[in-house]
């Protein structure tokens, strides 16, 4: 018996130190039977749940068109002008009305061709200076001019390069009708823009090149 007994002590001993290297490892010490727990308990408060919001959920972002000078002033002139035809024809048919002759449909034609026209464009260049601008939303790339909107999917869109000499900023696409499209903002929000659209398609690619790069280009050309 007492042989059995200091056999089995040695066993004992080894079934221990088993028992302790595979609890560490589970990073649990058990010094009893009963384990008491030695790392902090979570808390039962629910903790708030972080949701990605999905692309197509985002809100649209607008860039206004940067017109060149010259433009504006074409546009301006074009929108006095047409506010002069409307003025000289209200004093016209004024007159026309004092006279207290009934006048011929031609006349009235005259007078409201002349307010259908010239207000018609009034209303378009007015339009084209508050509403020129590019959307993005989670499916496409708008490009509205006035009452005109022009709309490119995300999917069909290539890549974004931004000439760093010349100051520009190009969107390529896949599509062959329309290769690349210039989109004409001020500098200040190129950056903002890249990573606005970057943002919405994982699809992108974006690349820029350098004054130096592009002086060799156009030699190469």
């Amino acid at each position: 018996m007492k042989f059995s007994a200091i056999r089995a002590a040695p066993l004992a001993f080894f079934r221990e130190i088993c028992y302790t290297v595979v609890m560490k490892k589970n990073q649990t010490i058990c010094p009893s039977e009963t384990p008491e727990v030695i790392a902090p308990e979570l808390p039962k408060k629910e903790m708030p749940v972080r949701t990605e919001q999905q692309p197509s959920s985002r809100p649209v972002t607008r860039y206004k068109f940067r017109f060149s000078i010259l433009i504006l002033c074409v546009l301006g002139a074009g929108l006095a002008l047409c506010l002069a035809a409307i003025g000289l024809t209200t004093w016209q048919l004024a007159d026309f009305l004092q006279a207290g002759s009934p006048g011929s449909a031609a006349q009235w034609l005259k007078f409201a061709l002349l307010y259908l026209v010239s207000g018609s464009l009034a209303v378009i260049i007015i339009a084209l200076l508050i509403r020129s601008e590019y959307l993005l939303t989670g499916k496409e790339l708008v490009l509205a001019f006035g009452f005109i909107r022009m709309r490119y999917p995300l999917e069909s869109i290539l890549s974004v390069h931004l000439f760093k000499g010349a100051g520009k900023l190009a969107v390529y696409f896949s599509d062959e009708k329309n290769k690349y499209m210039a989109i004409v903002i001020r500098e200040s929000l190129y950056e903002t823009f890249v990573k606005d659209l970057l943002s919405r398609s994982e699809r992108i690619a974006f690349s820029f090149s350098t004054a130096e790069e592009e002086e060799e280009f156009k030699k190469k050309k």
